[in-house]
């Protein structure tokens, strides 16, 4: 799925208005009829409802929301915020529209001081909405921090007021603080970003018919990973293939004492499809992995206790290394020379992300393709501090376009960033999934795809895909508490 910009989303509606065609009155009644329709499935009509609208196309779809829910005998009150004398066209004539249906539970507000919000109240938030550009200040703030300490469920039409779409470094004024937010059509960009979950909490997209010629148009470089992507690039198995045609991947993974990140990433690679897998290991490490993975191979390293030297690559399809590596002066100089001698697809992965960030240098002599995949800490060492996760998907973008390579952040929403200068958001997944060994199941995942001959961006896409909905298949068997990485790997399958 696409996402847009908030001046892009603007002039889909433009289009959406001129070429349908319809006029922007009956869109805005769509749209919120739309999200209407999805109110009365969550909430009966035992609840109250307050509705706060602003004076733009927002607070328009507000009014609409509000006249559909008291024409369902829904109890509403309605604040029309006139702080400001301009008021958009459409939302003008939905206020009069209220008017003549529903005057006594409209109040227009010039000031907010006689403002009492009720206890056991539903709070509509139509404000302003994605196209909002200044911070919110004044008696507009006043009403939003009079919302956020209501204590009052708060739902917000197409964004919480006074988020901005994208980019909210130098954004310092109110913002409504929303359980569920109904976005209309498209989620905006910066709800993929943590630091602004406090705001839309649940986010609920809503379809209102926008010209799907017009999105379909509209260049952008910002999608979510969806199933119907997977599913197309998803490579078909005939009955005459054999295990050769699947790769042969070489693990290199584990160190004394860290033994499982090896074995978890081994065991969701041959999970994940891979012909063979491969474990290259210290020697202390060999009797368990045997035990625990049958179906893995080992390569048996010199050192007994951290890997130290791998001196022939010509038998793999692809590698992947770092879970549980450790950090020895040795494996250094290996992770090095590997960087710097093989040419096979790689994915990079913890310790050797952390070797990486000791000696920076390496990040300009990575293949084109190579796949890294920090979680925040390790993204922060190789790379420094960002202000907010716009920044750094920006730094990403810039990156990954200028060394050709992949870069998988790990988090709640899992972001990639390709050499084509694309951003995907993964949405899959669950809070469960925060859990040790977690990150060595993707990276064995990842890898096993690279080996089967997957392109390293759709390795990357599908392998972060397939591990997240491998996480929600686990939670419902095990609830979100009691989920290891290792029921990752029992629930990987490709029937998404």
């Amino acid at each position: 799925m696409k996402l847009f910009k908030s001046s892009q989303i603007q002039e889909i509606d433009k289009y959406t208005i001129e070429n349908e065609p319809i006029v922007s009155f009956d869109l805005m009644e769509r749209a919120a009829k739309a999200v209407f329709d999805e109110i009365v499935k969550d909430f009966s009509k035992e609840f109250k409802f307050c509705v706060f609208a602003g004076p733009g196309n927002n607070g328009g779809d507000g009014l609409v929301i509000a006249r559909l829910l008291l024409s369902s005998g829904y109890n509403v009150k309605v604040y029309a915020l006139r702080f400001t004398k301009s008021m958009s066209k459409d939302c003008n004539l939905n206020l009069n529209r209220l008017k003549e249906n529903f005057p006594n539970s409209l109040a227009e507000m010039e000031s907010v001081k006689d403002l009492k919000i009720d206890e056991n109240t539903v709070l509509i938030d139509a404000v302003f909405g994605s196209g909002l550009t200044r911070r919110i200040d004044g008696d507009f703030a006043i009403v939003i921090d009079k919302i956020n300490n209501s204590g009052n469920i708060v739902l917000s039409v197409d964004i919480p007021s006074g988020l901005f779409g994208e980019d909210n470094s130098k954004n310092e004024g109110a913002i409504v603080k929303s359980d569920f937010t109904y976005a209309l059509e498209f989620p905006s960009i910066s709800m993929m970003f943590a630091e602004n979950f406090k705001y839309f909490g649940v986010v609920k997209i809503v379809p209102i018919g926008l010209s799907r010629e017009a999105i379909d148009n509209t260049v952008s470089d910002f999608y979510v990973i969806d199933n119907d992507y997977v599913a197309k690039n998803w490579k078909l198995r005939n009955r005459f293939d054999h295990k050769g045609i699947f790769g042969h991947l070489l693990i290199i993974a584990g160190s004394f004492g860290k033994a499982g990140a090896a074995i978890l990433a081994a065991k969701a690679a041959i999970k994940s499809g891979a012909g063979l897998v491969t474990a290259h290991l210290p020697g202390k490490l060999v009797d368990i992995m045997q035990i625990s993975v049958p179906e893995v191979m080992v390569s048996i390293d010199a050192c007994e206790e951290y890997i130290s030297t791998i001196e022939n690559y010509d038998n793999y399809s692809a590698i992947g290394i770092g879970p549980g590596l450790g950090t020895n002066a040795e494996t250094a100089k290996m992770l090095s020379k590997l960087i710097e001698k093989c040419e096979l697809p790689i994915i990079i992965d913890a310790d050797g992300l952390n070797l990486i960030a000791k000696n920076k240098k390496l990040l300009k002599k990575l293949n084109p393709g190579t796949i890294l995949t920090p979680h925040p800490k390790e993204f922060e060492r190789l790379f420094g501090k960002f202000d907010n996760s716009w920044q750094k998907i920006e730094f990403m973008r810039k990156f990954s376009s200028e060394n050709s390579v992949i870069i998988v952040l790990k988090g709640g929403v899992t972001t990639i960033s390709l050499p084509n200068g694309r951003v995907m958001f993964n949405t899959k997944g669950n809070p469960g999934m925060a859990t040790a060994g977690s990150g060595d199941v993707l990276t064995g995942i990842i890898a096993s795809l690279l080996a089967q001959k997957y392109s390293s961006e759709n390795a990357a896409i599908i392998g972060v895909y397939l591990h997240a909905i491998a996480g929600d298949v686990a939670k419902n068997i095990t609830g979100e508490m009691s989920l290891t990485a290792s029921d990752i790997i029992n629930c990987l399958s490709d029937n998404f």
